[in-house]
């Protein structure tokens, strides 16, 4: 498998609003984009700095499965990103290995790219999501 970079970080916090103020008014870094994501029940606003995104994870919903991990587990580092070239052959090797994935083929990410995550458990308890852009973001 053919891993670029690290391609963002994810963070799920509580309020968008709130978390952006500390990124953008304290940190200095500039908003590239929010996106909202009805039927994955979150908005994420996208911050660069340098060659990797920091992505802030908002859920919209009580129900929304990320509102149920930050009721459990608090705000805090959610995931951890990897371009990659080419998602489906990253796939088809990761399931060779024996890595159980969420997501069995790539769906839509954020600003047009495609994405799939790992299973925690199979990770050492670390969400690892595969990101394929048609274009540097």
């Amino acid at each position: 498998m053919e891993l670029e970079k690290i391609d963002h970080i994810g963070i799920a916090v509580r309020d968008l609003e709130t978390a952006l103020r500390v990124y953008t008014s304290v940190l200095g870094l500039p908003v590239k984009k929010i996106e909202d994501f009805k039927e994955y029940k979150v908005r994420i606003a996208f911050i660069p700095i340098g060659e990797v995104m920091i992505e802030l994870v908002q859920p919209t919903s009580a129900d929304a499965p990320l509102a149920q991990r930050i009721n459990e587990k608090g705000e805090g580092l959610y995931h951890l990103a990897l371009r990659v070239k080419e998602i489906e052959k990253a796939l088809e090797e990761i399931k060779r290995s024996g890595i159980q994935m969420r997501d069995e083929k790539p769906r839509p990410g954020g600003m047009g790219s495609l994405i799939a995550f790992t299973e925690p458990d199979a990770t050492n308890n670390v969400l690892i999501e595969l990101v394929q852009r048609s274009e540097e973001v």
